[in-house]
This record gives C-alpha cells, structure tokens and sequence, in this order.
C-alpha cells in the first residue's frame, strides 16, 4: 500500500511559532505580512514571497510573543528515514522520484545553505498555492500531481540557493522610496496619514504607491500603517513606562479605546493585559527556546487539526 510522506499542509494565520523540531523537512512560502523566525537562535527576515525551509534536527521558532496577522501556505513531509542532528546527507521520500545523484545534489544544497530563507522563484510562488490546494482535496490523481509539484518546488529552491547567493529584492526607485519611508515612518505615526499623503511623500502615484506597498508586504498601504502601528506600540509597552494613553497618540490612534480595540485584534489581548503578562510571556518564549518541543508525526497532524478547527 502507498504511504503519503506528506505529514501535513495547508494555508493560515500563523499566530505563533514556538520554538519546535518538526519529524521531517518543511517547506513555508509567505503570503503576507512579516515575520521573524530564527533557525538555532538565528533570526531570519520573512517578507512575502519569502520561502523558509527546515530540516528535521533544526531548531526553529519565532522570537517574537505574538506575530502579527499573516499568511503563509507550508508543507511539512518526512524524509525516507529519521536522522540525527547535524546530517551532512539525506534522502528524500520514493514518492517524490529523485535519483541518487540528484539527492546528493539537493541535499547537499539544503544542508550547506548559508541561510533558511529565500526569495522565491516566481515560478514557486506560483506553484506552492496550488500544491496546497491538490494535497487538501484527497483525491488520489489529485495527490499524485501535488507531489509532482512538491518535486519541482524542491529542486526549484535548491536551484534559487545555488544561484542567488542573496535573494534580489526590488531595486528601482520608485519601490527603494517606498521601502524608505515605511522604514522611517515610526518615529511620525502620530501623524495623521492617509493614501494620498503616504504616495506624495514618497514622490509618485498613490495607485502605484499602492501595488508597490503590496508588493512589499502583501497589504494595502493602511493596513500596512495599522501593522507598523501596532509593532510600534508593543515596543513601546515593552520598553517603556509610559501610560498607555500617551503611546496610543504616540502610535497615531486618536484615543485608548481605539487603540485598545485595534491592539486585541492583533494581539488577542488588551494593551494592558499584554504589559502586564510580558515578564511570564517572555519566560515562556526563553524557555521554549532553551527546551524545544520535539513534535511526532501524530503532533504534527493533531496541532494541524486544532488550527484549522472552527
């Protein structure tokens, strides 16, 4: 009888990523948003269209309490046998098709890669979606193509890593500009910005200045300010002793109870509840990441249940 490799798939909110070691190799492409996900206790950028791989002895979690709403579709598969941390080699499942040598190829890629995350492919972007999309009909010609798709992602990100040896980004002005001004934009939230004052301060078209800002971070451009806002103030709540009523016109709402309903959408908590709850939060992150989880395959499928249930 055919045994699927694949532990488990899908496309969600990720909320929160405690530190973990997964039973076999994932594969995360973003959707949207940002992240900050460390492999080892090294932090790496996550902007959208940024694939993120693991492998089974890896460490890897998010460093932040709370990540701010996202998107992200992965693929979590088992390798053909477990292997111990620090494996120079490995092999693939049958089920995907590879040769030997190209194993060796791709495994010695992933292994040595200098960083987990990558710019994909736009062929990858394209393809990871409806990889997705096959795996969750459970149809058997269906699967059969998803893991057709799973054999080209693979060797289309090994290929990324071996000839880009830094993901490009975009480069012309008119996106450097609008990278710059939300890069800058934290010390002037409390200003009262819109669409149109967004795009003139970064010199061009507020519909261009639109795609671009999705094309950065996967959100339209207020939903963007509402993320860094909201980024901004959990620093401020963290660091500072300042009431929350001064931080919320600082962060640019025009009053607490719009900031406190606004930062519960984010955070699934009050403003206060999250100062007061940071000194047993960040203990729980630091000793997650002293003491990972090293989750099953039946973990791994139970966890998917419980985030996609209701």
């Amino acid at each position: 009888m055919f045994k699927s490799p694949i532990i488990s798939s899908g496309h969600l909110e990720n909320k929160l990523m405690y530190p973990h070691r997964n039973p076999g190799m994932e594969i995360v492409l973003v959707e949207q948003g940002g992240l900050e996900w460390a492999v080892e206790g090294v932090p790496e950028a996550l902007k959208p269209g940024t694939v993120f791989f693991t492998l089974p002895w890896q460490t890897h979690g998010s460093m932040h309490i709370r990540e701010p709403q996202n998107k992200i579709y992965f693929v979590l598969f088992e390798l053909l046998k477990p292997y111990e941390r620090g494996a120079a080699r490995f092999q693939f499942p049958k089920a995907l098709g590879f040769t030997p040598t190209e194993e060796r190829e791709l495994s010695r890629t992933f292994t040595e890669a200098p960083h987990h995350a990558w710019m994909g492919s736009e062929l990858l972007q394209q393809l990871f979606p409806e990889m997705v999309r096959r795996l969750e009909t459970g149809e058997t010609l269906e699967r059969t193509v998803a893991f057709s798709l799973l054999r080209t992602l693979i060797a289309d990100l090994a290929q990324t890593i071996r000839s880009t040896p830094e993901a490009n980004g975009y480069c012309s002005s008119s996106v450097a500009a609008v990278r710059d001004f939300f890069k800058g934009i934290a010390t002037e939230l409390d200003q009262s910005w819109t669409l149109d004052s967004m795009a003139a301060a970064c010199g061009i078209k507020r519909t261009y200045f639109a795609t671009i800002t999705r094309r950065l971070s996967g959100y339209p451009p207020m939903h963007y300010l509402n993320r860094i806002r909201f980024e901004r103030s959990c620093g401020l709540l963290r660091d500072t002793a300042l009431p929350v009523t001064d931080i919320a016109f600082m962060c640019g709402y025009n009053s607490s109870q719009y900031f406190s309903e606004t930062f519960r959408k984010y955070a699934r908590m009050t403003p206060t509840d999250y100062r007061n709850s940071l000194p047993e939060l960040e203990k729980l992150l630091e000793i997650n990441w002293n003491h990972p989880e090293a989750r099953t395959v039946d973990d791994e499928r139970r966890r998917m249940k419980t985030m996609t249930s209701g």
